[in-house]
């Protein structure tokens, strides 16, 4: 070979393995994004769909074994199922105004929260409406509920000339210390009445804020609009009990303006649903929720009705029911919470399916006098530890098995973690990195079954050209059992061939050889398959066949000679078709013989090949080559015959001597069959 073909022969083999090598990447490649798309899809579906219910089956859970309590310093008042009762809903505002005299006069409450938003007139008993008016005037610690809108519709948002007036009400000042300040999209206040705006001393937010879900997980404690921070209902209650009016909002942080050492309130920014159903982005905290005592409450509740009846009757010198003292120094919040009524105001929440709004407003508020938060993991943080535990997961091991028992092993230490930092009251994702890693294990064996089975298919293809199919299957369902050796049994071999095809092919070019050695061997290729033979090598023009085994058949001679028949036929119509296409005319030749031969593995421990071996095997190609000395094209040998004799006609031709045969033996041309078995 020239310098110059050993050239082009290495550059072209360079070039083809690159080729593979390109491809093999992009495939990988294509695979890893895939991969790395779908677990994307997973922790976002996880993020936002399931970790909080895990966290609220948590929640509730922990709540109730720790009883944990709320702060004794705040009590409720609920104009509840008890109250309706007595009096219908809704009841006339001067009903309000005698709970807040009670509680005011008689029991010297620190501060009252009225949760019951004031934005309609009394337009039945308007009268009832001035005496709650100028009953508030002299209440300067009762703080009353106003709630923003994402809309500027007129006629339902306080008019702009209004705004001043508002803002004077809003007697806690925060200051905006953050850095990035996010848009709310709060436009405008709901309506509220003239006469009630100049009345009222004390203004607070009572958004209530829902997830996607409609569970509410977290409170407001800060509202922006536009440029301006206003209170939640919670915060200005806590101002009025502490005295202190001068918070400071950071990025992370609502503190009290002592450099937070009394109050810090973590937060975050979230899209969620307020109480009028508005998408909006608020400032929110997640809610370290309390032992609920009783249906809707988790602090102590009172009904409004008997808070009215001891009212009445410590002003006309009875007992009342409930004692002043209850209330002493209290934080109280009053609101409506009437189960059968339509005005009833309950949210569902981790600890309740049904949890009166006011017991929110008093959660928030209880989080704050004992300074007990859910601080809220940064998101990057969940982010970067689910990614490295995945990718670890993912190239770490390269045995399945370790793989997966590392995923589980990751998992539940994360999920003890979870419960730490549960215990600890701050807030990780429970399940996402769980389902994250867990799924990655998973893709990862599929992606291992789908491409070793893609790989065996390959390797089967391949195999399939260079051994029997039947081989090959024998030899893939025996693993474990690939050694040297093998068992003596009776077969039938058939050895075909092309009759003068040496001769033949020497007047004809390489390509015409190859072409008519194709189509020979793809008509009889089949053939010997149907009949449950298995072809045991190829030589040159000719075929080894061997029925029986490794396919065991009990008929093996017979199917032989059928396929022997079926052939003869065939390459027939093979012949007419090479004539037709200018090429020589082919003849074939039979020969079978049945009898004992040694079939398994020979060869080395390294490298195995599968055959028969025996005299009888050899006799087949002898008792072939007879049929260019009698004339004929299929000959049987008479141990064949004497397997067969009941099922085809046959001519007894005479006897020969055979190499290796110290005995002539009979040989038999085949005809047809005769009966079928």
């Amino acid at each position: 070979m020239s310098h110059e073909n050993i050239y082009n022969f290495a550059n072209s083999a360079l070039k083809d393995k690159i080729i593979i090598m390109y491809k093999n990447i992009k495939s990988k490649l294509t695979s890893l994004i895939l991969l790395f798309f779908i677990l994307t899809l997973i922790y976002i579906f996880s993020l936002n769909f399931l970790d909080n219910r895990v966290n609220d089956f948590c929640t509730k859970v922990f709540t109730k074994i720790s009883k944990n309590y709320s702060s004794d310093k705040v009590v409720l008042i609920a104009v509840d199922d008890v109250s309706t009762d007595k009096i219908n809903w809704p009841w006339s505002r001067d009903l309000f105004a005698d709970i807040f005299n009670y509680i005011d006069d008689y029991a010297g409450a620190k501060a009252i929260v009225f949760q019951n938003l004031v934005i309609f007139p009394d337009s039945y008993k308007p009268e009832k409406d001035y005496i709650f008016y100028n009953n508030i005037k002299d209440k300067k610690n009762l703080i009353n509920s106003f709630i923003f809108v994402n809309s500027n519709a007129a006629g339902d948002v306080l008019p702009s000339d209004y705004i001043p007036l508002f803002d004077s009400k809003i007697n806690v000042n925060i200051v905006d210390n953050r850095t990035k300040i996010p848009n709310t999209n709060y436009k405008a206040v709901v309506n509220l009445p003239k006469d009630f705006l100049y009345s009222v001393n004390n203004l607070a937010s009572s958004i209530l804020v829902e997830d996607k879900d409609t569970i509410l997980r977290s409170y407001m404690p800060v509202v922006q609009m536009g440029d301006k921070l206003y209170p939640s209902l919670a915060l200005s209650a806590y101002a009025m009990y502490t005295g202190n009016r001068e918070f400071v909002l950071y990025d992370k942080y609502l503190c009290s303006n002592d450099e937070c050492k009394t109050l810090k309130v973590p937060i975050s920014y979230k899209r969620a649903f307020d109480n009028l159903d508005n998408a909006v982005v608020g400032i929110y905290t997640r809610l370290n929720w309390y032992y609920p005592q009783g249906n809707y409450y988790s602090h102590k509740k009172y009904s409004a009705i008997d808070v009215l009846e001891s009212y009445y009757a410590l002003q006309s010198g009875g007992n009342p029911k409930i004692n002043p003292n209850e209330f002493k120094d209290k934080i109280v919040i009053i609101g409506l919470n009437a189960d059968k009524n339509v005005w009833e105001q309950l949210s569902e929440t981790p600890v309740l399916t049904k949890q009166a709004d006011i017991d929110v407003h008093a959660v928030m508020l209880s989080n704050m006098l004992k300074n007990t938060y859910k601080t809220e993991a940064p998101f990057d943080a969940t982010l970067i530890i689910t990614s490295i535990f995945t990718l670890f997961i993912l190239f770490g091991f390269k045995r399945l098995k370790y793989n997966f028992i590392f995923a589980l092993i990751l998992s539940a230490l994360y999920f003890i973690y979870y419960i730490f930092e549960y215990l600890m009251n701050t807030y990780i994702p429970p399940f996402t990195p769980i389902i994250t890693m867990c799924s990655a294990s998973i893709l990862k064996q599929l992606y291992s079954i789908i491409t070793t089975d893609k790989a065996s298919e390959m390797i089967k293809k391949a195999m399939g050209k260079y051994v029997s199919k039947d081989v090959m299957k024998t030899v893939l369902n025996n693993l474990d059992k690939l050694n040297l050796g093998g068992i003596r049994t009776t077969v039938t071999v058939l050895f075909v061939d092309i009759r003068n095809f040496t001769q033949m092919s020497e007047n004809l070019s390489p390509q015409i050889v190859t072409s008519i050695l194709n189509e020979y061997f793809s008509t009889i290729e089949p053939i010997i398959a149907k009949y449950n033979g298995v072809i045991n090598k190829y030589m040159g023009d000719g075929a080894l066949a061997v029925f029986g085994e490794p396919i065991k058949d009990d008929n093996h001679a017979l199917n032989a000679i059928k396929c022997g028949l079926e052939m003869t036929e065939k390459v027939k119509i093979l012949r007419d078709k090479l004539l037709k296409d200018g090429k020589p005319r082919i003849e074939i030749g039979i020969g079978i013989n049945t009898g004992e031969v040694f079939a398994g593995n020979i060869g080395t421990e390294e490298r195995l090949e599968y055959t028969v071996i025996g005299d009888n095997v050899n006799l087949a190609s002898r008792i072939e080559a007879y049929n260019s000395i009698l004339k004929t094209s299929f000959l049987i040998s008479q141990y064949t015959y004497e397997y067969v004799k009941d099922y085809i006609d046959t001519v007894k031709l005479s006897q020969v001597n055979i190499k290796g045969k110290s005995k002539p033996i009979d040989i038999y041309e085949v005809l047809k069959i005769k009966n079928e078995r």
